[in-house]
């Protein structure tokens, strides 16, 4: 995903500055601590139990915000949309009954939505005190450069060629570089990071669309989900539809 921004630089024709590294890095290594506490939660709990606690995200962003006196302070509507937001996420992502809970993954679930809220409430007050782009650049290429930290934790050959998984791999890279560079533009450039994480809580309502569609061809079993399951998902993405449209786009 850091490649992505490797060209940054080249098209502004100009280095970064000293502040354009203070901050990048402080954002980058925001950012890669948050992934850290992501992995280890989902490593402790399952995927169903952790991403919707995720969902508290868009709430810490306004939070942050809001105490601090950052950029991009939250309107009265858009608090609205992401409250709802936040309990879409839940609706559609939280476990069936008797699924098994931990505790350990419930607080790295929710170190991590305060730590991607903490680094996307200081993105556009940070950028927009220097050249954004720069910012920006410095932050992934920091979170690329510390990943390599984790090899040693990596069980077995980590270079070891898995032609199928590989491909998947680097396949899921390019969404999710393409997304990342959305996703900075809007809450950088245009200071947003509330109104922008509303809209990202839409990936909610992909998943479903998606992994019912696509998930047959791959071995998922999505689309034999039970009625309960399918009436709670439907009312988290009908909240979903309501917080976009509380969101303010002007």
């Amino acid at each position: 995903m850091a490649a992505f921004f490797l060209p940054y630089p080249f098209i502004l024709g100009s280095i970064p500055g000293w502040y354009d590294l203070q901050a990048g890095i402080l954002l980058g290594f925001i950012f890669f601590l948050s992934q850290f506490a992501c992995f280890f939660a989902l490593q402790k709990g399952d995927a169903s139990m952790v991403t919707p606690i995720m969902g508290s995200k868009s709430i810490f962003v306004a939070l942050f915000v809001m105490s601090f006196g950052l950029t991009g302070t939250p309107s009265s509507e858009t608090w609205i949309a992401v409250l709802f937001a936040a309990c879409a996420v839940a609706l559609i992502g939280w476990p069936e009954k008797g699924g098994k809970i931990c505790k350990t993954a419930i607080g790295l679930g929710l170190v991590t939505a305060a730590g991607f809220g903490l680094t996307d409430s200081l993105v556009p007050h940070l950028a927009q005190q220097s050249t954004p782009e720069h910012v920006i650049f410095i932050m992934f290429t920091t979170v690329g450069g510390m990943s390599f930290f984790l090899l040693p934790l990596v069980d077995g050959n980590f270079f070891e060629i898995r032609k199928k998984a590989d491909f998947w791999m680097f396949a899921s890279c390019i969404p999710m570089g393409v997304q990342a560079i959305l996703m900075s533009m809007a809450i950088a450039f245009y200071q947003v990071p509330a109104e922008a994480n509303v809209f990202y809580a839409c990936r909610g309502i992909w998943a479903i669309l998606l992994a019912s569609w696509f998930g047959k061809h791959i071995g998922l079993m999505e689309g034999l989900m039970t009625k309960p399951i399918l009436v709670r998902r439907m009312l988290g993405a009908l909240l979903l539809i309501a917080g976009i449209y509380f969101t303010p786009l002007s």
